[in-house]
């Protein structure tokens, strides 16, 4: 029995005990120790122009890179074959001196990318979300993940949001059991000021308890992911129900915000949504203000360069950490389509996001099961995966693996399906690979049931 399913046996009181307590080690990790020193340093860099900013990214640039080739093994090679002196890259513009860097790279010696002068300190392992299919795992030295949630707290409080304020989140933590049919849907993470509510129990005939939990609170703020905010404003909207105290604040991040989403929100809401670019690995980050639709970039965070595509009119974004000094990554390629442009100050900003669009599995009982990226965080061979749902309501993953033994990674993607509430068949099928956009992206899900058919009631 795994530590997930003995949570899911357990009271709702001892699961909040357990969440609370969880949330008090995320609290000392990201604002303990030196944070609040770095949240004033990126408080007091919001006025700075943008030729000041230009200016101290590029120092700190220049700072990671010696590092890079005096600490890490694969860019000690890299520069060396290259024939690149370190000294030679001093701004942004210079770092197309160097290749962009993909997940295989690191994965063919991951440890090559972690410094000399970080082996055996106290490092935090991370790994990305799986949006693509597969994971990433990494590491963070603690400073850097603070870095990481200095500059996400200085783009909320630049929408009016005061720092610790209590707020619905709408995440994909397993924190309800997939069975359960009766609220509460929700537990409380209070160190962290979250009601952490479910993603897996969104339906039609459960989404009132979600609305009248945050009435019952009179919260004014949730952040979450937009296929799981949609539901909740669909049902506002179908049902013409209002939050007594009207929300405030509405963030949003991770995956791509479509325009009837919006459009939902802003009905059911009365509020524009804001959006935060971002990337788990640290190397790029950019954030909508009150004022607008433009993702302006966070220079002093991370390098954000927009590269164009061979063979395609589309452009990607590509980052470099300027925080990671335990496993830095220099010009890692994001999967995510972008624009690039300036402003008649000089900032620069991405016009237009692209990518990260949720897709969903559709049950024979007509419940969706949508954020699925966490299926593949934990395999280890799975080199690209790919969800396709059969008409007959089946799953099959499509997956490029490596040499290694994927049993256990058959196990773990089944076992994450299941208690993510799928209960239809589920098998695997290996390619040698997995047709992309021109882009380079990949679709991870790809369903051929047809919703409304007969049998199915509609979500």
């Amino acid at each position: 029995m795994s530590l997930t399913d003995i949570y899911f046996k357990a009271p709702v009181w001892l699961q909040n005990a357990a969440c609370a307590s969880v949330s008090v080690l995320n609290y000392r990790e990201r604002y303990g120790g030196s944070f609040p020193d770095i949240m004033a340093e990126y408080r007091e860099r919001r006025g700075w122009s943008a030729d000041r900013l230009a200016d101290y990214r590029d120092r700190r640039l220049r700072k990671m890179v010696d590092h890079c080739y005096r600490t890490v093994p694969y860019y000690t090679r890299l520069f060396n074959e290259l024939g690149v002196a370190p000294s030679r890259i001093k701004t942004i513009d210079d770092l197309r001196l160097l290749p962009v860097l993909s997940k295989d790279d690191v994965r063919v010696c991951p440890d090559d990318f972690l410094s000399n002068d970080y082996r055996g300190k106290r490092l935090i392992h991370r790994h990305t979300s799986g949006t693509t299919g597969s994971s990433f795992q990494f590491v963070m030295d603690p400073s850097a993940y603070r870095e990481q949630w200095a500059v996400v707290w200085r783009y909320w409080e630049g929408l009016g949001i005061e720092f610790g304020k209590t707020h619905a989140m709408f995440g994909t933590r397993r924190i309800v059991a997939p069975g359960r049919t009766r609220p509460p849907f929700w537990r409380s993470k209070a160190a962290l000021g979250e009601i952490y509510f479910s993603a897996f129990h969104e339906s039609d005939d459960l989404i009132a308890h979600y609305f009248d939990e945050i009435e019952a609170r009179h919260l004014e703020w949730i952040h979450g992911y937009p296929s799981l905010v949609t539901p909740l404003a669909s049902y506002m909207v179908e049902s013409g129900k209002r939050l007594s105290r009207p929300l405030r604040h509405l963030t949003l991040a991770a995956e791509s915000l479509l325009p009837h989403q919006r459009s939902l929100m802003v009905e059911a809401f009365g509020v524009e949504p804001r959006m935060h670019y971002a990337s788990s690995e640290g190397v790029a980050n950019a954030s909508q203000s009150s004022a607008g639709e433009r993702y302006y970039i966070d220079e002093d965070y991370a390098v954000t360069e927009v590269v164009p595509v061979d063979g395609s009119d589309e452009c990607i974004i590509v980052g470099t950490s300027l925080t990671n000094y335990a496993m830095p990554l220099l010009r890692w390629r994001m999967q995510d389509v972008a624009q690039e442009a300036t402003d008649e100050r000089g900032y620069r900003y991405l016009a237009k996001v692209e990518g990260r669009v949720e897709d969903y599995l559709l049950l024979p009982s007509g419940r969706k099961i949508g954020k699925l990226d966490h299926v593949f965080k934990d395999t280890c061979h799975f080199r690209e995966a790919q969800i396709h749902q059969l008409p007959d309501y089946s799953v099959e993953l499509i997956v490029v693996a490596t040499r290694g033994d994927t049993a256990a990674d058959e196990e773990i993607a089944r076992r994450e399906l299941r208690e993510s509430g799928c209960d239809v068949p589920v098998s695997f099928c290996y390619v040698d690979c997995i047709p992309k956009t021109k882009a380079g992206k990949l679709k991870f899900v790809v369903s051929e049931v047809v919703e409304g058919r007969s049998g199915v009631r509609p979500s």
